[in-house]
């Protein structure tokens, strides 16, 4: 009886999905089928809608679940980023699932929700990392282009530089790594109070050089390149550039508040429209196209190709979904950088978030400064110092070969520095605070459904710290930070180690201090990666006229911030989609 039972609500949610979606209304304000239909309107979303848009005959549909929050303070303020994790209608506020490695912990993995995504209200860093990634990403994919030389052409295509801005500290630029793309890449105005000290106190106890992270170096320091502009001192994102750029063109179509549910197929396995919610009115439409490109992100991408009936048969079948296409790995490769925090109060003289958000009187200046000419701490991030490492192949000893055998080019662990809090409970005081990340870990997490209903977030499984070669590493790093922050010309500028505390020793008591302090960069990749899920011509292998594009397309993370990396292979997929479709510009 209980099969009987069992089978019969799985009918009746199969039969209401599909009389949702014959149901939905087909669009009737859009002239004709277009030529693309675009779901995601992050930084790959909008690198496709761009290039694409260059050919006046191709006309192409844009559907991003947000809204457009161009005109928010904490979107456009650089300082102010952290500010919009806390905003209703910016981010998807996902969270990992309780964690076993981290005793139970459920971080947030939020992702960005609006015209944007992360580039919204991610803080800014401009990295590209060690070269050698990419080359792996080209043998793996087999699309040579993905290699570092032909993704040095998509980060010119996609950035310019600024170098206006007359800086008062020598930082090594190369600036012909840029080119003259929409997003302008640009550095820190001024410096706080613990730039300097910080670059040169890594630079000097890790024994690695001053860099730039865009020419290709993995293992360095730097005080950090970002997305902001120049002349006014905000945010150069992905829809203030590539956005405003597509909406000037007839043959696009912007469609804000329109949460994809289902991808449709014909009986030849061929998709050829989108279902959505119309948040605005709540009705469900249709929007048909000759060919659908997903590109909402390493959480939402996945999830949509399972709702409609692309993943793991067992899964879907579970769900009451009919299996379109058994694709096992859709979901799985969840690669992220992951962190563990240490906090410090600060002395009276420190640059903090705190100066100019709880010291009524500095936060007058600051609030002047910047409403004038873009000048003063609004118009910084709270901190870009940033430096990678590589371990002695000692620490992995009995872990395996995998920290040791990649390539020589990569660090093991980054080490950044903020004048933000990190943690919760931190009290409301100045605080200077740093973490160490894994740049290329070893263990692999997983999204999955929760249900057949769109409106449930996926099921995510982040398994930090699953591998030991992972563990290693990050106590390793962890360690490593506490004693550069003990160091003479960082402890200047410190009061007290508020986390983990100094009479945290032992590697037990230091372990069980990572694990509650751990994590997200907010870096996920690698769900519906190229090599396995996708071919190197980006299409899903299985099914017709669908492409994926974005972070969840990346089969190995960048050894840094991944938003440079996420600009350049949607441009590179780009070209490659307009020359194979013969609609090149």
């Amino acid at each position: 009886m209980a099969r009987s039972s069992s089978g019969l609500r799985a009918l009746l949610l199969r039969l209401s999905l599909a009389l949702t979606a014959y149901a939905a209304p087909t669009d009737s304000n859009s002239a004709g089928q277009a030529d693309y239909v675009i779901v995601g309107g992050g930084p790959a979303g909008f690198v496709l809608a761009e290039y694409l848009t260059r050919n006046p005959k191709t006309k192409v549909v844009l559907l991003e679940a947000g809204e457009d929050t161009s005109t928010n303070q904490y979107v456009t303020t650089p300082a102010e980023f952290f500010l919009a994790l806390g905003e209703e209608g910016i981010i998807w506020d996902y969270s990992v699932q309780p964690d076993p490695t981290l005793d139970g912990l459920a971080p947030t993995l939020a992702q960005g929700k609006s015209l944007g995504g992360g580039t919204a209200v991610n803080a800014m860093a401009y990295c590209r990392g060690a070269a050698s990634v990419y080359d792996e990403w080209a043998e793996i994919s087999g699309n040579a282009k993905l290699g570092w030389s032909g993704m040095l052409e998509a980060f010119k295509a996609t950035t310019h530089w600024n170098g206006e801005v007359n800086v008062e500290y020598d930082m090594p630029v190369n600036s012909s790594s840029f080119g003259n793309g929409p997003l302008e890449i640009s550095r820190q105005s001024e410096q706080l109070t613990f730039d300097q000290p910080y670059v040169d106190t890594v630079a000097r106890e890790l024994q690695v050089p001053v860099v730039d992270f865009v020419s290709g170096d993995g293992i360095g320091v730097s005080q950090g390149l970002q997305s902001i502009r120049v002349s006014n001192r905000t945010r150069s994102y992905a829809y203030n550039t590539f956005g405003y750029l597509a909406n000037t063109r007839p043959n696009f179509q912007l469609r804000t508040s329109t949460w994809a549910s289902k991808i449709g197929f014909s009986r030849n396995k061929t998709a050829n429209s989108v279902q959505y919610n119309d948040v605005s009115t709540g009705k469900m439409r249709t929007v048909r196209g000759r060919e659908i490109i997903v590109a909402a992100g390493a959480i939402n991408s996945p999830q949509l190709l399972m709702l409609s009936g692309i993943g793991p048969a067992a899964t879907l079948r579970q769900h009451g979904i009919g299996v379109v296409h058994d694709s096992p790995e859709v979901g799985q490769n969840l690669i992220d950088h992951h962190y563990a925090v240490i906090e410090y109060t600060a002395t009276p003289e420190v640059d903090t978030m705190w100066q100019w958000r709880y010291n009524a009187s500095r936060a007058d200046i600051e609030a002047a400064d910047y409403a004038k000419d873009g000048s003063g701490m609004l118009g910084l991030t709270n901190g870009a110092g940033l430096g990678a490492q590589r371990l002695p192949d000692a620490i992995f000893e009995g872990t395996g070969d995998f920290q040791p055998s990649l390539p020589e080019d990569r660090p093991h662990v980054a080490y950044l520095y903020s004048t933000t809090p990190f943690l919760y409970g931190t009290p409301n005081v100045s605080v200077l605070s740093g973490f160490a990340a894994v740049t290329q870990p070893e263990s692999r997490g997983n999204v999955t459904l929760a249900s057949a209903d769109y409106r449930d977030a996926p099921l995510i499984f982040g398994n930090w710290w699953g591998a030991a070669s992972d563990r290693a590493a990050v106590l390793a790093g962890y360690k490593q930070l506490r004693q550069l922050f003990a160091l003479p010309e960082l402890a200047a500028h410190t009061i007290t180690e508020l986390y983990p505390g100094a009479n945290v020793t032992t590697d037990e008591e230091l372990w069980a201090a990572i694990q509650q302090s751990s994590q997200s960069w907010h870096h996920p990749v690698g769900t519906t990666a190229l090599g396995t899920v996708l071919g190197s011509d980006w299409r899903v292998k299985g099914v017709n006229g669908l492409r994926v594009v974005g972070a969840s397309a990346i089969p190995v993370i960048p050894t840094c911030p991944i938003q440079a990396a996420v600009y350049a292979l949607a441009y590179r997929a780009a070209v490659d989609i307009a020359e194979a479709d013969g609609r090149r510009p």
